[in-house]
């Protein structure tokens, strides 16, 4: 996993409660719309979405092909889930913020 990726677990891991991280999933994938997870190899400057998935509630952190971000979610989140969602979202997009990513065509 990349340098910036690979914080985002580590902050993540520190930031949360053992449970909390044990429930999150997090899926990546890249332009290509290959997916990863934590021990795959990753091209972070091709990164095109990020999946959040705590219990019952997902969010999606997407780029478009000019690296404008997107947050999406298609569900009602429930009030204790949106914290911790929260909370993740303001690490990912840290880490997110400091790469420098590859323009796609």
């Amino acid at each position: 996993m990349n340098k910036n990726i690979d914080n985002i677990f580590k902050d993540l891991k520190k930031e949360l409660s053992e449970n909390e991280y044990q429930e999150l999933d997090l899926i990546i994938y890249d332009r290509h719309k290959n997916d990863y997870f934590l021990d795959d190899e990753f091209q972070e400057k091709k990164f095109r979405n990020l999946f959040i998935n705590y219990k019952t509630s997902m969010v999606e952190i997407s780029s478009d092909k000019y690296n404008v971000f997107d947050i999406h979610t298609s569900i009602l989140i429930e009030q204790e889930e949106l914290a911790v969602i929260g909370k993740v979202i303001n690490i990912a997009v840290k880490h997110l913020s400091k790469i420098e990513f590859e323009e796609s065509n």
